[in-house]
């Protein structure tokens, strides 16, 4: 256990890469063989992500099989790159998912023969892998329906029936700052919140999750679970032949893939959702999950603390990243979506019959009579 927790992130640690692009360009020649044409930072929390296109006039012998919508280098943080186990793990869920038809990312054997190598970025070691671009729009730029979002809970359902059959030791020894198991961690970092009544809430939520759902989380069913289905990790396209349908297409950043208690996959998505749509967004997510994963008395009872651990998480951790490095734009978005709002909603001790939002088992319910 001990060798697991100095593999997490710890106060004042930095655990982003610091690379220019120019740095960039000489990893994907030095270790792929690519001579980059157009470069594009991506969307990054703890890792660094840039879209690259090759120069098609430089013919590249290392890649046989040349990615028609370009790559992803991925350069993971400092904590992750040291455990080569998970490294290993991510590697081998997205060529199981693709073999499965789940469309997701496919990572590609370096000059060496590899699917990544620790390569010393700045002053610390980083791991650095290539993955096939894969195109799509992204939940958050498409339109938001009641439609979309329960085809979201009955994809992260299906999801997690299909990683059933998914086993890898990187996995199951998994510890990570964002897997919800470890919002008691959250104490260490609290003290990036200054406002008297947030840090309340934050301390509330901590100590709920102690007493209620820590002693029963033995009792939750276990699998292997992405941890991290959001707006910014999910593809949509439009169905075809239509204008305005979009549909579930693809997964991306399988960086939290964990063994973990199933429900925490619900709590994480339904989340988001809410984030982005609001309330009413969190039950239509739990109407599709229900479809093919029902959910026990015990299970409904947690989702209120689960979907509260998540919040406070995305926003102290948000808070402490954006104190450690002001300049990374992508650390905010919790509190961007009126996170503290949603968080204070949730919370009411005793919410308006007419403004509770945390009946999503009868908005489910509803849903599903009335399609």
């Amino acid at each position: 256990m001990s060798e697991q927790k100095s593999l997490m992130l710890e106060p004042g640690k930095v655990i982003r890469p610091i690379i220019d692009h120019e740095g960039v360009k000489l990893l994907a020649e030095r270790l792929y063989g690519i001579s980059v044409l157009e470069l594009e930072e991506l969307n990054g929390y703890d890792d660094k992500n840039y879209k690259i296109i090759e120069d098609p006039n430089v013919k590249n012998p290392l890649i046989t099989k040349h990615s028609p919508h370009g790559y992803v280098l991925k350069i993971m943080n400092s904590v992750d790159s040291q455990n080569l186990d998970v490294v290993e793990a991510q590697n081998e869920i997205m060529n199981f998912l693709s073999t499965r038809s789940v469309c997701c990312p496919k990572p590609i054997r370096n000059v060496f023969g590899h699917l990544y190598s620790s390569e010393r970025v700045g002053s610390s070691q980083h791991v650095v892998r290539l993955l096939e671009y894969v195109p799509g729009v992204l939940l958050k730029d498409a339109p938001h329906s009641d439609q979309l979002w329960y085809q979201l809970g009955e994809f992260a359902a299906n999801l997690v029936n299909k990683l059933e059959h998914f086993n890898h030791s990187g996995v199951v020894s998994r510890q990570h700052m964002w897997m919800l198991s470890n919002v008691p961690q959250l104490d260490k970092f609290k003290y990036v919140i200054k406002d008297s009544e947030q840090l309340d809430l934050v301390e509330e939520v901590i100590e709920e999750f102690k007493y209620a759902v820590i002693p029963q989380m033995e009792e939750l069913e276990k699998g292997v679970i992405h941890g991290d289905i959001n707006e910014m990790n999910v593809l949509v396209a439009l169905k075809e032949g239509s204008k305005s349908d979009y549909r579930i297409s693809g997964i991306l950043d399988f960086g939290d893939i964990q063994h973990s208690c199933v429900l925490f996959e619900l709590s994480v998505c339904m989340t988001y959702a809410m984030l982005v749509s609001g309330p009413r967004a969190g039950g239509v997510v739990l109407a599709g999950w229900s479809v093919t994963r029902r959910l026990t008395d015990q299970e409904y009872r947690l989702l209120k603390p689960l979907v509260s651990a998540r919040l406070v998480q995305s926003l102290v951790l948000g808070a402490y990243t954006r104190e450690q490095e002001p300049e990374n734009k992508y650390v905010s978005s919790t509190e961007k979506a009126n996170g503290w709002e949603l968080l204070k909603k949730i919370r009411k001790n005793k919410p308006d019959p007419e403004d509770d939002c945390t009946n999503w088992k009868d908005i489910a319910n509803d849903f599903l009579t009335r399609s």
